[in-house]
Formats: C-alpha cells, structure tokens, sequence
C-alpha cells in the first residue's frame, strides 16, 4: 500500500512538472493570444527554444493563458489554434506572416475563463522538437467584443523586438491562409506550456545590448538582458578572449542592466555571457556576446588638431569619428549652430573650394559642416550646411581669400544636444 502511495505521489509530482511556465505573473495587457477588444483577430508569436528551455523535446498538451479576473472574453471565446516550428526570430514586416501551412491546428471551438485563466487543451499533442524556435498561432472568430478596463484583456511581458505580428478588426473572420496586413509588437502572451518538462537549470537571458557583433559600443556601456523566469540573480563575465572572465568574473547582479565599474578599454574586442540563476542553480551553455569599444579620441577631435588638406583633391575617411567630443561645447559661430565634431583646415588661394560630404551605405548619421576663418579661439563664420537628412550628402562651396586659412567642422546638425557623429568621406576640391 506504502508503495502504491509513493507511486501515486511520485507520479503526481511529474505530471505538475511537465509544464513550462511563462511570465505568468505579469499583469500588461496586450493583443496577444487574441484581440478581445475587436471582433475578429490573428495573432502570431514566436516563442524561442531559448526562451521555452525545455529539458528535451515533447508533446504540448495544451496551453494556458492568462488574464485579470474582472475581465471578460464571453464575446471572444471562439478561437481557432495553431503550433508550428520556425526558424524566425522575428517579423521583419506587418506581412511576414508564417504560412498555416507550416502550421497544425491543434485546437477550434470554444474556450472558458476559469480563475484568471484560459486553458485549451488539444485534442492531438503537438510533437515539439525542442531544435526549432516554437510559433503560436490563434484566430478568434466572434463577431462580438468585450468590454473591459484595459481593452485589451490578455497578459503579456515585454520581450524581444517584433516577436507577436497581430491582426485585429470587424470585417470578417480572417483566413489563415492569406491574412492581412498586420502590426508587430514587442511583447508576447504569458503563457504554460502544458506537456513538456523544464529544463532544471533556468534559461539563457536575451541580451539585448550590446547586440551580438556589435562596434563602436562605448566605454562605460549598460548591458541589458530580458528577464528570465525563475531567476533570482544574474552572473556577468566579460573577457577580451571567448568565453574569457579576464575584466569580470562571474559578478552576481540582481537587476537586469549592468554598467562595468571601470572604463573599458578602448578599439577592444570583447566577450560577454550573462547567465541567470534560480535557486542555486545556474543556466548552461550561454552564448557569448562579442563587441567591439569605441576607437579612441581622434587627433583631430579639437580645432587645433585640425588635419592640413594641402593637396587636392583632398578625401579623409573618418573612421573614428563616434569617439569626438564636443570640447568646449557647441559651435554657435554661424546662425545655425551645431556639435563641435571633428576638424580640418585648408588654406584658400583665391579660388573657389567645394567641400563634400558623404556617408556608409545604410547610415543614419544626420551632418552638418559649417566652414569659418580667423582662429581657433575666435572662430568668424564663413558658411554652413545642413540640407541632407540621416546618411545624405552635404556639399558646400567656399569662395576663398589667397593666404586665408579656413577651418572646416564636420559635427552633429545638433545646437543643444551633444550627439554621437559617426563614419563619414570629406572631400575637398578646387577648379
């Protein structure tokens, strides 16, 4: 009889661990699994094996979401659900919806709250691989809506960019197979996945900065994770070789942001691994996170550094420029001021001198070059420009004095704001 009991116990324990829970203790609400505020929606949101941490692959049971207790979903409880594997981390568009047929429906009809909770249960489990990244899919098809405090009735936690792509509108009942435009999101349901058995250790954290071979991160950076579920604390390494502990070595946090205590050096290569810890227990098989510092200042970060353009045409790529500072503060010579960047100088010959500017492909660097004469310390405005937006081209030409030396500024278009400058080509030319 002892036995059978133990059994009985020993059984029961294991069917309550074979589930894996969520963020089930938020309380943001968001259009995810359904719209309850619309009368028809479809929603998509990819759950990473990452993020999911199963201890091996299994089949899903069933699912439960979950919701505030004063909310109702009488008028949104028809639904139609799909699972499916996905190599997507993200949708890249309102259209890049991943097709129903790479995904099973596992459950339609409808559902009930219970207790702050939805649960459906499938009729056939769904095989998870636990090799993919896992794609919950849920159509509601009442043509009614519910009307609740928040609108939206569903809780959701933040979570990475554009993992939920949602429709929601009254129209009609949407069709799977070619769904409308939709709109991405950047949170996803709390959720448990009912069958499959956690992996004892918690799940590896995001990071989401420094992104994953990343440059130009700077000195003093705040490293930033997703919080894991479960985790009580956090464990920062940071090296210069991979998987290195040579800067920091598995400090304890219990935030989800941290900053180095000192400067780190500059146009370094680095690793970085952050793992959480619950209970004791630390995550296994963390990846590195490798970035790369600023460069240093630039030589000629000041106007007195200012690189001598003496023979033309005259190009300099610079390179380091994210590293400039705004000195003594911004230039207000010319009517339209702008950020102390970086500097050269020419000296003009009675001709006229054009200066221009260009950008790296995919740049959002937003310029402004203003051109002056006299000196450093009392700088007389010649001209500026600022006709381009982020990554366009800036072009300005000089008629020049014979024997004047002319002093060229090349910073943010920024008055008031010290902003970042970034990659950029000058060329300078004359007739």
């Amino acid at each position: 009889m002892k036995k059978s009991l133990l059994l009985f116990l020993l059984l029961a324990v294991c069917v309550l661990q074979a589930q894996i829970n969520l963020n089930t203790g938020s309380t943001g609400v968001g259009t995810a699994p359904v719209s309850s505020f619309f009368s028809y929606s479809y929603v998509q949101q990819i759950y990473p094996k990452q993020e999911l941490n199963a201890n091996s692959a299994g089949n899903i049971t069933g699912l439960t979401f979950y919701l505030d207790p004063a909310s109702t979903i009488t008028d949104s409880s028809n639904w139609t659900v799909y699972l499916g594997h996905t190599s997507k981390t993200a949708f890249t568009s309102g259209t890049d919806w991943i097709p129903v047929s790479q995904l099973t429906q596992v459950f339609a009809g409808s559902v009930t709250k219970n207790n702050g909770k939805v649960q459906v249960t499938f009729t056939t489990p769904f095989a998870y691989n636990n090799t993919d990244n896992l794609v919950v899919a849920a159509k509601e098809n009442s043509p009614s809506i519910d009307i609740n405090n928040f609108d939206e009735a569903f809780h959701v936690y933040p979570h990475t960019p554009y993992s939920t792509l949602y429709y929601k509108g009254d129209r009609g009942v949407v069709d799977p197979a070619v769904p409308p435009g939709g709109i991405r999101a950047d949170y996803k349901s709390a959720i448990t996945f009912l069958g499959l058995t956690p992996n004892p250790a918690p799940a590896c954290p995001f990071v989401v900065y420094p992104v994953n071979n990343t440059q130009f991160i700077s000195l003093s950076p705040q490293i930033k994770w997703l919080p894991v579920s479960g985790a009580g604390s956090y464990k920062i390494s940071l090296g210069t070789s991979p998987g290195g502990t040579d800067v920091i070595n598995q400090q304890t946090v219990t935030s989800n942001d941290f900053t180095p205590s000192a400067p780190l050096n500059p146009d370094t290569n680095y690793y970085l691994k952050v793992t959480a810890v619950s209970a004791g227990v630390p995550s296994t098989g963390c990846s590195d996170i490798a970035f790369k510092t600023i460069p240093p200042v630039p030589a000629n970060d000041a106007c007195s550094g200012a690189l001598s353009a003496s023979v033309f045409p005259y190009s300099y790529t610079q390179n380091d420029a994210v590293s400039a500072t705004n000195n003594g503060g911004f230039i207000t010579s010319c009517t339209d001021a702008m950020n102390d960047g970086t500097w050269f100088k020419f000296t003009g010959d009675g001709s006229q001198y054009t200066v221009k500017l260009t950008m790296p492909a995919g740049s959002t660097f937003d310029p402004q070059v203003g051109v002056y004469n006299g000196t450093c310390s009392n700088l007389v405005c010649v001209d500026t420009v600022d006709n381009a937006g982020g990554g366009g081209t800036e072009t300005l030409v000089i008629a020049t004095t014979s024997g004047t030396e002319y002093y060229v500024n090349v910073g943010s278009y920024e008055e008031t704001v010290d902003v970042s400058e970034n990659t950029f080509t000058i060329t300078i030319t004359k007739p």
